[in-house]
């Protein structure tokens, strides 16, 4: 079974969108994704989901952690990032010049072998041994 990185954006979008169009297309990517891969995330990814559901959305700390707890943990491995992934995101900062953040997301996948990653967020577009997807084709 292929692996595949799940970016915070997927996740802050299935935390707070009310639109039942939009969610129903969210929810249909994110089962379709833990159907066909097998699913990794790091613990940035959670605490960006927690501050930007409160900050930009106003959701509660409390039901972001439910949500992890009943929506992400059950089904998301999540990684530990250590100085391997540092120092693969060090790198990726100085080639590819990535923003910190993302490029330990990028050194967690390189140093697990995950070639996939669910995301809008285009940075991650070109980089080697990287393929973005993403529920909104085109975007």
């Amino acid at each position: 079974m292929s692996k595949v990185f799940v970016d915070a954006n997927l996740l802050i979008y299935l935390n707070t969108v009310t639109n039942a169009e939009l969610r129903s297309l969210l929810e249909s990517f994110y089962l379709d994704l833990l159907t066909r891969y097998k699913a990794f995330t790091d613990p940035l990814v959670l605490d960006e989901l927690i501050y930007v559901s409160k900050v930009k959305y106003g959701v509660p700390y409390d039901v972001s952690l439910e949500f992890i707890d009943a929506v992400v943990k059950p089904y998301v491995v999540l990684l530990p990032i250590g100085e391997d992934e540092f120092n693969e995101a060090a790198k990726a900062v100085r080639d590819y010049g990535m923003k910190p953040s993302d490029a330990l997301h990028y050194g967690a996948m390189r140093t697990r072998g995950i070639p996939l990653i669910a995301s809008e967020d285009s940075d991650f577009d070109g980089l080697p041994e990287v393929k973005r997807i993403w529920a909104v084709p085109n975007r």
